[in-house]
């Protein structure tokens, strides 16, 4: 009798442990994008920066590109919080580290600030970057408005402190080295 008792409490809290985990891995993608968001560059990669992306690119090395990048005088830059975020329920296990997928939409605004810059040829090349019905221009702002459908990984070794890698078709060949493969091969 006490081993169906057994038994029938681990049914139960598995999925609750699961609930659990997944709510943990949104809550912290969450902070580490509003880290992001706010530019506070160096907390997000100390707090969630996948360790094995910062053995090749330094955090002082992302940090400086961070801020080029969204302090651009040429270009006015900003995330939106993201959204519709789904966490995998499959858990790859890897290297002593535990990897789990999450999907999202994330929107984002950009303005080029030369004035040289033809708006249609802008328009073009990120509607051909992220597809025509992913790039909108707004004419009373000057922003393009760009919806993008993302990946990126959680990953952790005691799966309660997740570090976050974003997928890039892009950057397969660096991210192959510590990413598990299925991830990558279904990249757009």
């Amino acid at each position: 009798m006490k081993k169906i008792f057994l038994f029938l409490s681990l049914i139960f809290c598995v999925p609750f442990f699961a609930q659990n985990m997944k709510a943990d891995i949104e809550s912290q993608f969450r902070d580490y994008n509003n880290l992001i968001i706010e530019k506070h560059f160096e907390k997000a990669l100390q707090l969630y920066g996948n360790e094995d992306f910062l053995k090749l690119f330094s955090k002082e090395q992302l940090v400086e590109k961070m801020n080029a990048m969204f302090n651009s005088p040429e270009i006015d830059f900003h995330f939106v919080t993201p959204e519709n975020i789904v966490v995998s329920d499959k858990i790859i296990d890897q290297k002593e580290k535990k990897f789990v997928k999450i999907d999202f939409q994330q929107k984002l605004e950009m303005k080029f600030n030369e004035a040289d810059l033809n708006k249609d040829d802008l328009l073009a090349a990120l509607q051909k970057s992220f597809g025509d019905e992913h790039v909108k221009y707004n004419d009373k702002t000057g922003y393009f408005l760009i919806d993008t459908d993302k990946t990126a990984v959680a990953n952790s070794t005691d799966l309660k402190n997740w570090k976050f890698t974003v997928l890039e078709k892009k950057q397969i060949p660096v991210l192959i080295g510590f990413i598990p493969e299925q991830f990558l091969k279904d990249l757009k």
